[in-house]
């Protein structure tokens, strides 16, 4: 499927905001392997690096992001 501009630059606009939340909340706080709300991971990585790097990657909670 192909894009128009304005339909491109409103889906990076709200991509932008999603990522915001996610750092905010401190990477691992949004994931769906966090062991608390703020951080700790069941396979003992950490938000971005487990992003870039073999095994279980940083998997979006979107529940958590409508909050």
């Amino acid at each position: 499927m192909t894009y128009s501009a304005p339909e491109r630059s409103a889906e990076r606009a709200l991509a932008r905001r999603q990522l915001a939340k996610v750092y905010r909340m401190g990477g691992c706080g949004a994931c769906q392997h966090r062991l608390t709300n703020w951080g700790g991971c069941q396979y003992d990585r950490t938000f971005p690096r487990c992003m870039s790097t073999p095994g279980k990657q940083f998997e979006l909670d979107h529940s958590k992001l409508e909050k």
